[in-house]
């Protein structure tokens, strides 16, 4: 959950089509011609990967415990041999980085990782964990000409106020926006009184309880269940030229996924390992909770299109053009905008080790 991302539009947009359009056959680190469903494999069905090099980023700003499922898959390539660089960035910086070849894949919302000129090779969160709260009203009627708090224009959050606004048959003056332009800064200002209701992630439901009476009037399951809050994007020439590791990280997503759902002594453990202990285990454990109610990370093989297929890629696209999102080089076919060749691969790997994935 990249919740903690901010997307100034204007600037974004404008220096992100600069790039792709400088850029777009960027592509970083081990290149290889091998086809997908090349790699080898130990007996328990992980990909051996001593000798690759792979170059994963998020640009989540501030390490929180929603956004390490993604740095357990980075943990999870490290522990089946690679050589893993993980980076952690903010707004848009990630994106460029693959544009520039620093970075070989990156997690984020589909709109950004098309408008900068990047193919989606991998879900990431297949479902958009956000609730809208308040402490002054008590249902979503009663925020009728009250300001919302929102991440920003390109931010999920943004398309879940218009999508209850219309399912309320309301206009935009009726729900008025407000740019909190991060996660927390929602949560402080909502704890403070500054504004009355607003779009957070649901791993911020144990602090805002511990500050105040803070009641969630929607979820996005209720307002928006088929959004996705992000995908991992990778350059077209690379993923082309290093089908293997696309296939193998499509892999460490779906034992990411598997272990969020089977194993939460392991989660929560690189949970806290990947916030450096800023949230307790209690919290943590907390948060896991919130998270699993939107089923963030579906690990089952044999639904393996509802996480990642063209007809997901096509219904977000959709959804994220009729909302103003795609700008830039991202205007294109859906199909064009995704891979799934190695995906294809890693899912008949997941059916056949389902101890693994």
């Amino acid at each position: 959950m990249k919740k903690s991302q901010f997307y100034r539009m204007a600037a974004i947009a404008a220096a992100i089509t600069v790039a792709a359009t400088g850029c777009s056959a960027a592509g970083g680190g081990t290149t290889s011609s091998a086809p997908a469903g090349s790699l080898t494999f130990r007996a328990n069905g992980t990909p051996i990967l001593t000798g690759k090099t792979i170059s994963l980023g998020i640009a989540a700003g501030n390490p929180v415990p929603g956004d390490s499922t993604n740095n357990l898959m980075a943990n999870t390539l490290t522990s089946w041999g690679a050589t893993v660089n993980y980076t952690i960035g903010a707004t848009n910086s990630t994106e460029l980085a693959v544009i520039a070849g620093q970075l070989q894949a990156t997690d984020g919302p589909l709109p950004i990782l098309a408008d900068a000129g990047l193919i989606i090779i991998a879900p990431a969160m297949t479902h958009v964990d956000d609730v809208l709260v308040s402490s002054s009203v008590s249902n979503v009627a009663g925020l009728k000409g009250k300001q919302v708090g929102v991440i920003a224009s390109t931010d999920p959050s943004t398309y879940l106020l218009d999508q209850l606004v219309s399912k309320q048959k309301w206009t935009a003056a009726d729900l008025p926006s407000v740019y909190t332009n991060s996660d927390s800064n929602a949560v402080s200002e909502l704890i403070a009184g500054k504004i009355p209701a607003a779009f957070v992630a649901s791993e911020d439901l144990p602090t805002l309880k511990q500050n105040g009476n803070f009641k969630v009037l929607a979820t996005a399951a209720t307002i928006a269940p088929e959004y996705a809050d992000s995908f991992n994007g990778a350059t077209a020439v690379w993923a082309k030229a290093n089908p293997d590791l696309v296939e193998a990280i499509d892999l460490a997503w779906w034992h990411a996924a598997y272990v969020f759902n089977n194993d939460t002594a392991a989660w929560d453990k690189n949970a806290l390992a990947y916030t450096k202990n800023a949230a307790s285990a209690d919290v943590v454990a907390q948060e896991r909770v919130a998270l699993a109610a939107f089923n963030p990370w579906p690990s089952d093989p044999a639904k393996a299109d509802d996480a990642l297929s063209l007809a997901t890629i096509k219904t977000n696209y959709d959804a994220s053009n009729a909302a103003g999102f795609i700008k830039g080089p991202g205007a294109q076919s859906p199909a064009n905008l995704v891979d799934l060749a190695p995906w294809q691969a890693s899912t008949v790997v997941a059916k056949k080790y389902p101890k693994e994935y």
